[in-house]
């Protein structure tokens, strides 16, 4: 689409580059730009028709469009170009058709690349000083709060929020500031209580390995609510968070071929209650992007069903699910935190690994409190409120999570 601009200009991630326009000028298939710094920069003819969104093109954003792929030619052509309004070019085609746009968004798509690929921080043991806390109060009545809220979730893929009164109500209240909550077999807003005839793992005493919930769905729940109601602080039952985002890159880097396999193979997980649900997905454990980073992660030592791969493949499979997991349970990538009443821990499930340690079911019983929300319910609250809080990081293209 776009040619390379010849200059060495470095952006501030996240921003927008507002490189100024001096001129323009149609080279066939391509427009010429000049820069003001000196630099110059090429543009696709038939790219740049196809952005206008006037009011008879129609407006991408909102999906009334009127303007079609197959309506703009190849041999569409500008016959001139008008910068005289600042912060605005003007392209008069050769219909006599009249595109204005702001120069700043073209410049943001010099280098071919478009919008900025947001880079999450990475953590491991160490998050405890760059854990983002909030209060209850302050995220349901502010949206500030609730902004740099979600900036935490984006940057670390997890956030704690504090004072959270018992109440079911409070739970949903504060949940569904983030987005919509998600409806599932369990309910809208569901009780995990340790008790003996426990249905699901999360019901029970036992440690659990670090994990991603619900990997047997198509698409898992986005982002988590972990609600504590009764902890039993001081028998047990430490939350252990694991980024996986961290894990796949110690992956990549020591043990390559294990990871590219995690991201080319499809690996099954499933669940099954006898005549109540069965679900069975079979995905990739890394998802990656098409520049080649890790957008998602879905991973449950727990779902694994038996996988299936030809025989001189099987072996290596297995070594590659084994090293996860044995990363995932190296305390030196794992935060642990003992959750306090009126706690929320809120993290990204394509991204966040949580587990626990062991408790002692008969000193205390433990009672959280959980709800889902999709990640495009959260990550459109973050754009709708960076367009008013920090509109330089609403465009950026997040991860996109465990998509296959």
């Amino acid at each position: 689409m776009l040619d390379t601009p010849k200059h060495a200009d470095q952006h501030i991630p996240g921003a927008i580059p507002a490189t100024p326009i001096r001129a323009m000028r149609a080279e066939g298939t391509r427009v010429a730009v000049d820069l003001a710094d000196g630099g110059s920069a090429k543009l696709s003819t038939r790219w740049l028709r196809l952005a206008c969104e006037c009011e008879l093109c129609g407006d991408t954003a909102s999906g009334k469009r009127w303007l079609t792929p197959a309506d703009v030619g190849k041999t569409v052509h500008a016959e001139s170009f008008d910068l005289s309004t600042p912060g605005q070019v003007s392209a008069i085609w050769q219909d006599g058709h009249v595109s204005r746009y702001d120069a700043a968004a073209l410049a943001s798509h010099f280098d071919g690349s478009g919008p900025i690929r947001f880079q999450p921080r990475l953590w491991s043991s160490d998050l405890s000083g760059q854990l983002g806390r909030f209060a209850f109060d302050a995220v349901v009545a502010d949206d500030a709060a609730l902004f740099a809220s979600l900036r935490a979730l984006r940057d670390h893929g997890i956030a704690m929020l504090t004072g959270v009164p018992a109440e079911a109500e409070a739970t949903a209240r504060v949940a569904g500031r983030y987005g919509p909550i998600r409806e599932t077999s369990y309910g809208k807003v569901f009780d995990l209580i340790s008790r003996p005839d426990a249905r699901v793992a999360g019901e029970t005493a036992r440690a659990q390995i670090p994990h991603t919930d619900e990997p047997f769905r198509y698409s898992p729940p986005g982002f988590i609510f972990f609600h504590a109601i009764r902890t039993g602080a001081g028998s047990g039952g430490t939350s252990l968070m694991v980024d996986g985002f961290h894990v796949a890159e110690l992956m990549r880097t020591h043990s390559p071929e294990l990871f590219d396999l995690l991201t080319r193979h499809g690996v099954t997980f499933h669940r099954e209650h006898s005549g109540e649900v069965f679900f069975s997905a079979e995905a990739h454990v890394f998802s990656l992007d098409a520049a080649g980073a890790v957008t998602g992660i879905r991973f449950n030592d727990r779902c694994l069903a038996p996988q299936s791969a030809p025989l001189d493949r099987i072996d290596d499979l297995t070594e590659a699910l084994a090293e996860l997991t044995r990363l995932i349970r190296d305390p030196q990538n794992q935060f642990q935190h003992q959750l306090q009443p009126g706690e929320v821990l809120v993290f990204d499930n394509q991204r966040v690994l949580h587990g626990r340690t062991e408790f002692d079911p008969t000193l205390a019983v433990r009672h959280l409190r959980s709800c889902n929300i999709d990640r495009d319910g959260v990550h459109s609250a973050f754009r709708s409120l960076a367009r008013r809080f920090a509109p330089e990081e609403a465009e950026a293209v997040l991860y996109q999570g465990a998509i296959f």
